[in-house]
C-alpha cells in the first residue's frame, strides 16, 4: 500500500496536459508549437486538456538577434529544448520535477523563446528536434542513479554534447556539462542544526538507492556537519543490487523503506537514532506509512526532516512534515539563465554548477527531545 495525496500541482506543467490527455510530452510540445504537425483528433485533445487544468502556453518568441557578451550577436532558433530521459512516470511526475519544470517555463516564456520538449525514458533514441538541430540548447532532467554511459545509448549522448545544455536538480555520473541545483551542503547543515536545537543527538540518514549521486553528496555533508555538531550518525540503506537500468521509478511503497526500520528498531533504545533524515519527501511519505504498520508514531516515537518540500506529496501528512525547501522553481528558472548564457559564451568551455540555497519549512515531525 502506497501512501500519497493525488494533488496536482498548483502550477499545471506540459506533464500536467500530457497526462490530462493520454499523450506524450513530446506530442503536447509538437501541438503547441507546431501543430499542422498532428492530426486534428489529438489537436483537440491537447486543446481540451489545456483548458481544463488551466495551463498558460508559453508565449512566441521575439524577433531579433541576441546580443551576446562583447557586442557580437548570436541569431538563435528561437527555441530550447527540455529533454526528459530514463525516468518512468512515477518519477517524472514527483512535484519537485514539476515545479522545477515550470520554473524553465517561466523563464523561456520571460525570455520569449519556445520550448519543445521530449520524454524519452528508456534514454535510447535521438528526439527530433535535437536530430534535426531545431533547438539552440538543452535543459537535460535525469535519474540520478545510474551511470549515463551504461544507461543511455552512444547515440543520445553524443546528440546531447553536441549542443549547449545544463542538467537539472543534479547531473547523473558521467554526465558533461553545466548543473544547476540546490546546494544540499547549506540545506543539511540547516537540517543538523535544526535537530540538533531541538535536542537530538544521534540521527539515522535513510535511502533506499545507494549509489544515487545526491544521496551520496547528503551522506558526506551530514557526516560533516554532524560531527561538527558533537553527534552520531548512522546509515541505513539496502544494497546494492546490480547495475542501474532505466528507466527508473519513483520510491513508492512503504515496502521499500521497511527492511531499513526493522534494523533501526532492533538496536537498543540507547543507540537507537532519535530522528531520521531522508532524501526526499516521496521516500518520508513511505516512511510514515510503514511506521504506521509498526505501530510508531511521528513525532513521538521518532522525529523525521526530509529535503524538497513537495507540498502536494506532503500537504495530508500528520504529524506535519518538517522539511528542506531546495527552492525547485528558482533551480528551473536559474538553469534557463544558465544556459542562454552558455548558448551566447560557447568559447567558455569549463563546466559551472550553479547552487541555489533551501531553506527549512518546520512542520511538526521533529520533536523536542
Amino acid at each position: 500500500m502506497t501512501q500519497s495525496t493525488p494533488v496536482s500541482p498548483a502550477k499545471p506543467t506540459v506533464l500536467d496536459v500530457a497526462a490530462a490527455a493520454d499523450v506524450s510530452v513530446g506530442t503536447v510540445s509538437r501541438v503547441l508549437n507546431t501543430p499542422d504537425a498532428v492530426g486534428p483528433d489529438i489537436r483537440k485533445r491537447v486543446h481540451e486538456a489545456v483548458q481544463a487544468i488551466g495551463y498558460t502556453p508559453l508565449r512566441k518568441r521575439r524577433k531579433g538577434p541576441v546580443a551576446a557578451e562583447g557586442g557580437a550577436t548570436h541569431r538563435p532558433r528561437g527555441n530550447l529544448g527540455v529533454l526528459l530521459l530514463g525516468m518512468a512516470d512515477s518519477l517524472t511526475h514527483l512535484p519537485v520535477i514539476s515545479e522545477a519544470l515550470h520554473g524553465v517555463e517561466l523563464a523561456m516564456s520571460e525570455e520569449g523563446v519556445n520550448l519543445m520538449l521530449a520524454n524519452v525514458p528508456t534514454a535510447d533514441r535521438v528526439p527530433l528536434f535535437l536530430a534535426k538541430k531545431q533547438v539552440d540548447g538543452l535543459i537535460l532532467k535525469s535519474p540520478l542513479l545510474g551511470d549515463l554511459r551504461l544507461c543511455a545509448s552512444q547515440g543520445l549522448i553524443e546528440a546531447i554534447n553536441r549542443v549547449p545544455h545544463v542538467w537539472l536538480l543534479g547531473k547523473p555520473d558521467s554526465g558533461e556539462g553545466d548543473m544547476c541545483g540546490a546546494d544540499f551542503d547549506v540545506g543539511t547543515r540547516i537540517g543538523v542544526e535544526h535537530l540538533h536545537a531541538r535536542g537530538h543527538r544521534r540521527i539515522g540518514y535513510m535511502h533506499p538507492r545507494p549509489g544515487q549521486t545526491r544521496s551520496e553528496g547528503l551522506k558526506r555533508a551530514l557526516t560533516a556537519h554532524i560531527q561538527r555538531l558533537g553527534m552520531s550518525l548512522q546509515v541505513f540503506e539496502k544494497s546494492h543490487v546490480g547495475r542501474v537500468q532505466w528507466p527508473l521509478p519513483a520510491v513508492s511503497s512503504p515496502d521499500e523503506v521497511m527492511p531499513m526500520l526493522e534494523r533501526w528498531r532492533a538496536l537498543p533504545e540507547t543507540e537507537r537514532p532519535t530522528a531520521l533524515i531522508v532524501g526526499a519527501d516521496s521516500i518520508a511519505v513511505q516512511v510514515y506509512a510503514a511506521l504506521r504498520q509498526l505501530g510508531l508514531r511521528v513525532g513521538t516515537d521518532v522525529s523525521v526532516l526530509s529535503f524538497n518540500h513537495e507540498k502536494p506529496l506532503v500537504m495530508g501528512l500528520s504529524p506535519a512534515l518538517t522539511t528542506i525547501d531546495i527552492r525547485a522553481e528558482a533551480i528551473g528558472r536559474r538553469a534557463v539563465q544558465q544556459l542562454l548564457w552558455r548558448i551566447r559564451n560557447k568559447g567558455e568551455d569549463i563546466p559551472t554548477k550553479i547552487l541555489v540555497e533551501p531553506r527549512l519549512i518546520e512542520g511538526a515531525s521533529v520533536a523536542v527531545i
